[in-house]
């Protein structure tokens, strides 16, 4: 090690200063660099600093880096503003990025906002789950826009979900319980309606709901309608009521009922997914705003439209694109209005069922007493497929 990096690193920072200044009364430059172990350059350089300063050693020691550091940098009020947003909304810089530029005007890229974050020590909270199996990708080059349907269930009050005030506020003004939802899983757009039971028909209604509800927009393609095993949407796959809802409602209107393995929710990770965001955007805030049923169904429609039309989505193939966005990108003629589904309360709207359908004459849960009821009730059924238009103008009228 040469005498000026040893000197250096004796931890006083004007020692090698002090060496040379003291070498230059004796010796001249070269010999002095030889002596201490630096170039020529760096001897004129320190001598150079200490007569402009008028014998200041200190003014011969400069701080490492450059003469204003990060010349570029975003304004500090902006800085923090950026922080407190970062803070209160749990967003990534991706997701940031887009509240600040169209609602506040600041337009910072995903790269500036994540060093910010970084250099205020501001992390997303994340939580990580690990089931010891495996995930499946979803192919989304495999199905068509608004084809593959994955629909659950949620309970609203759930105390570990929600704020206090929130979770207490549906008790006390008598909201719906329970939320269905519909997610097509290629450009996320979503459907949802209230009910006050977790019933088999209010399961019914909102899975008829959707389908008449795309049939009434063209949507003519066989659609496929994944659920999880609940009751409240027909029982595992083999059971006698999904098969009998399979065969004599679904089929004439082109639709397959899907179930995921018992207990693997990830496999309806995109409607799980979901849940937590209506939790988090919608239920944690707006809840205990609400004094009536009527007033919260409101709300909530206004939720969807935003969720539909202006809220920017970051998942896999979305790029920060809204629903309605991706549909038209691939559905070039399609009606906007598609979106726009109404939310209504289960309950009420699963008395119209047998205007669509006799639900009362399938034999649900026993067996018929003869062939000739069976044969009747399917050739009944089979027919009632040519008048699934004229079905579809009733749920829609219903809805109006």
């Amino acid at each position: 090690m040469k005498l000026y990096q040893k000197l250096k690193a004796s931890g006083n920072p004007q020692a090698p200063v002090q060496l040379i200044l003291s070498l230059l009364e004796k010796y001249s430059v070269p010999e002095v660099a030889n002596i201490i172990g630096v170039s020529s350059r760096w001897v004129y350089k320190i001598r150079q600093r200490f007569l402009e300063s008028n014998g200041s050693i200190a003014a011969c020691i400069l701080k490492k880096g450059p003469k204003k550091p990060m010349p570029n940098r975003t304004p500090e009020n902006i800085e923090n503003f950026v922080v407190d947003l970062a803070k209160a909304t749990n967003f990534d810089p991706r997701r940031l990025a887009v509240p600040l530029s169209s609602l506040y005007k600041i337009n910072l890229s995903p790269y500036t906002i994540r060093n910010i974050l970084r250099r205020y020590k501001i992390k997303t909270r994340k939580v990580k789950t690990f089931s010891g199996q495996k995930r499946l990708a979803f192919d989304f080059s495999a199905f068509e826009p608004l084809q593959f349907w994955q629909i659950d269930s949620n309970h609203i009050a759930d105390q570990s979900a929600l704020p206090f005030d929130a979770y207490a506020a549906i008790f006390r003004n008598k909201l719906p319980k329970y939320q269905f939802t519909a997610i097509d899983v290629k450009s996320r757009l979503r459907f949802i309606a209230f009910a006050n039971e977790l019933t088999f028909k209010n399961g019914l209604s909102f899975m008829l709901l959707v389908a008449f509800w795309l049939r009434a927009f063209g949507i003519n393609q066989p659609l496929f309608f994944q659920t999880d095993n609940g009751e409240e949407f027909g029982g595992h796959p083999t059971s006698r009521k999904k098969s009998i809802m399979q065969k004599f409602i679904f089929e004439p209107l082109n639709i397959s009922l899907l179930n995921i393995p018992p207990g693997q929710k990830q496999f309806n990770s995109f409607v799980e997914r979901s849940h937590r965001s209506v939790d988090e955007e919608f239920y944690s805030i707006n809840l205990s705003k609400f004094t009536s049923r009527s007033a919260f169904l409101n709300m909530a429609q206004n939720w969807l439209l935003y969720f539909n039309y202006r809220r920017p989505h970051f998942g896999k193939n979305m790029s920060g694109n809204t629903p309605m966005t991706i549909l038209k990108k691939f559905l070039k003629p399609i009606n906007p209005a598609i979106g726009a589904f109404p939310v209504v309360l289960l309950d009420r709207f699963s008395h119209f069922l047998n205007y669509l359908w006799y639900i009362s004459t399938l034999p649900w849960d026993y067996l018929p007493r003869n062939l000739k009821l069976l044969n009747e009730t399917m050739a009944y059924y089979h027919t009632a497929k040519s008048k699934s238009s004229s079905y579809s103008s009733f749920v829609i009228s219903l809805t109006c």
